[in-house]
């Protein structure tokens, strides 16, 4: 029997979906000691298909990304692009000006415990790009530690991982559309951007049990059995725009 970093990727080969992806990827670096990721596609390697964003940073953080439009300045992204050598976070901070807004990005990241991490770039095949970061809420020296003891198993990991999410993610996405109902978008795109149940019912005026009626509606005509696994799929297949 396979074990370690074969054993995942045997189960990785045999996993059917996006949401099955995601389970083993979140298991597998947890086990090493890592307690956040995110996988990023941001080129898909053909067609005008959607970038897709798998992982379990802090909803609060993503929302702050977005909001003050760090993916333009964010630089991991500047490094990943002209590098195949995955590297550490810390390595950027010091070559990044003191009152730069990059360096206020990488402070503010560390204020919602995403001080310490890795990146690893992914580029093909098709011209595909994608980013897969790691991070561990511990102190700088444990992290090295982690990132020394591991980098070489979670190269493989990131890598293995992108072939299969694409494959599952984009053919999902050329399947035949699932139709959802305006109120179902509405919730999953609430969703998307962290807000609750409760929250959703007050911004569309809806009672919270309709809320949560619509989106096990959605669940189930996507065929998922979770919020989250929900909004990965109506994101691919865009049904949805966070």
């Amino acid at each position: 029997m396979a074990s370690g970093v074969a054993a995942f990727i045997e189960k990785l080969a045999a996993a059917d979906d996006v949401g099955a992806i995601y389970d083993l990827v979140d298991a597998e670096l947890r086990s090493r000691g890592f307690d956040q990721f995110a996988y990023l596609i941001l080129q898909p390697p053909e067609g005008p298909l959607e970038p897709l964003y798998i992982g379990s940073y802090p909803e609060d953080w993503s929302t702050h990304y977005l909001d003050r439009d760090y993916v333009n300045i964010d630089p991991v992204m500047s490094a990943a692009t002209g590098t195949i050598a995955p590297f550490a976070w810390s390595d950027l901070y010091d070559l990044q000006p003191g009152e730069s807004r990059q360096r206020l990005m990488l402070d503010e990241a560390g204020d919602f415990g995403l001080r310490n991490g890795m990146t690893i770039p992914v580029h093909g095949p098709a011209r595909a790009f994608a980013t897969f970061n790691i991070s561990a809420n511990v102190s700088p020296a444990e992290s090295a530690a982690l990132w020394k003891l591991h980098k070489y198993d979670l190269h493989i990991i990131a890598l293995h991982s992108h072939e299969e999410i694409i494959k599952a993610a984009y053919a999902e996405a050329r399947r035949k559309p699932v139709r959802l109902a305006p109120r179902e978008r509405e919730c999953l795109l609430w969703t998307s951007r962290g807000k609750t149940a409760w929250e959703i019912s007050v911004i569309l005026g809806l009672s919270q049990d309709t809320v949560l009626h619509y989106l096990r509606s959605a669940n189930a005509k996507l065929g998922v059995n979770n919020k989250t696994h929900a909004v990965v799929k109506a994101i691919i297949t865009g049904l949805i725009v966070p």
